[in-house]
């Protein structure tokens, strides 16, 4: 997704990441499912969960709330969503469904966020409600070596 005009209107998958309410542009997700048996990876983010088999493909696990927050919640289900290098599964809240959002750029009031979220990850903010709600632009965060591990685990 590039970047997001003043008011624009994304259809997006809406989800919670521990306290907040978050959303994947529909064309990124590939499906939603309960978590999956995941082994954990040596020497990686603590973000990053580890590995899974999504549709017979290794694929990253990342915890959105501990990468977007630091916190630690409880995880009720997996989000697939297209990423730089394959698949990634997405350790997400409850899932509120697809639903039509209005967005603004993240900046002004919203490039407070950015000291919290990487820009990189933020397309966009809306809201939910009251609430406060992150577009997120996929996740680009899984690094180098943990496409490399799924590589090698895929070649296995």
């Amino acid at each position: 997704m590039g970047e997001v005009a003043v008011g624009a209107r994304v259809i997006a998958l809406v989800f919670q990441a521990g306290p907040l309410f978050c959303a994947f542009p529909l064309d990124e997700v590939v499906e939603t499912m309960r978590p999956l048996r995941t082994r954990p990876l040596a020497g990686t983010p603590p973000y990053v969960r580890g590995l899974t088999i999504l549709r017979g493909m290794p694929s990253p696990v990342v915890d959105v709330t501990r990468l977007l927050t630091g916190e630690i919640a409880e995880v009720e289900r997996y989000v697939a969503v297209r990423a730089g290098r394959g698949v990634v599964a997405c350790a997400t809240g409850p899932v509120l469904g697809v639903q039509e959002i209005e967005v603004e750029p993240a900046e002004g009031p919203a490039a407070a966020l950015s000291g919290v979220v990487s820009k990189a990850l933020i397309a966009g903010v809306g809201r939910i409600g009251t609430d406060p709600l992150v577009l997120l632009r996929g996740v680009r965060a899984v690094p180098d070596e943990v496409w490399e591990a799924a590589g090698t685990e895929a070649a296995a």
